[in-house]
């Protein structure tokens, strides 16, 4: 378990009260109590998240233990109220359409059934910056509280420490590194495909051996 969390250490950032990332916020700790991640995606339809939307949410919850065994996973659509900020080329990536979003869920009510899913749960992403700003701002919007303990798990720097001059990957985006690492993806621009392609690299980096055999 020691070694476990040492993997996971360079990846931990420290958050605000609200959830917002701390300048400097790297070396935080994992409470002891958290027994669980919650690996999340957002696509949303611009950058900026005070002009721009959630468009969708996925998750997936795993074991904070060595295999972090996937214990439950949800995704949907969310209904954009405000479609004429959006970003043509973010509407593409996902493929949003009228028709295609029909059924999805008002923010709130997707904002409360991911507070469920990831209830006392770490907050784990890869490069999660963008997903974190987009997630305290939709809090916001919808007058909630920060609902996950006030620490979030990079994948990322992780990937970064454990794969370089290994001659294994080129770039660290997810697509590449997944597919370097032979994980086989749901597929691109979907929140929930993402969030588990986040989750099997995840899995993966902590099966690898130790940087220089160390």
């Amino acid at each position: 378990m020691e070694r476990f969390l040492e993997r996971l250490a360079p990846g931990l950032r420290a958050l605000a009260p609200d959830g917002s990332m701390l300048a400097g916020g790297s070396g935080a700790n994992i409470p002891e109590s958290v027994d669980a991640l919650v690996v999340l995606d957002l696509e949303m339809s611009g950058p900026n998240p005070k002009m721009h939307e959630v468009l969708e949410l996925g998750a997936v919850r795993a074991k904070l233990a060595p295999g972090l065994d996937d214990l439950d996973h949800w995704g949907e659509r969310v209904k954009p109220l405000h479609i004429g900020n959006a970003v043509p080329g973010a509407l593409k990536v996902v493929g949003h359409s009228p028709k295609a979003w029909r059924q999805a869920m008002d923010l709130d009510a997707a904002i409360t059934k991911l507070g469920e899913i990831g209830r006392d749960a770490i907050v784990t992403g890869w490069g999660i910056g963008a997903d974190i700003a987009f997630l305290v701002e939709s809090l916001q919007r919808t007058g909630k509280a920060w609902p996950f303990p006030l620490v979030a798990l990079d994948v990322q720097p992780i990937a970064r420490i454990l794969l370089k001059d290994t001659g294994r990957v080129d770039r660290f985006n997810l697509g590449h590194v997944a597919d370097r690492l032979g994980i086989g993806r749901m597929g691109e621009h979907s929140a929930l495909a993402d969030a588990y392609a986040t989750y099997d690299v995840l899995v993966k980096l902590l099966e690898l051996p130790d940087p220089a055999g160390g």
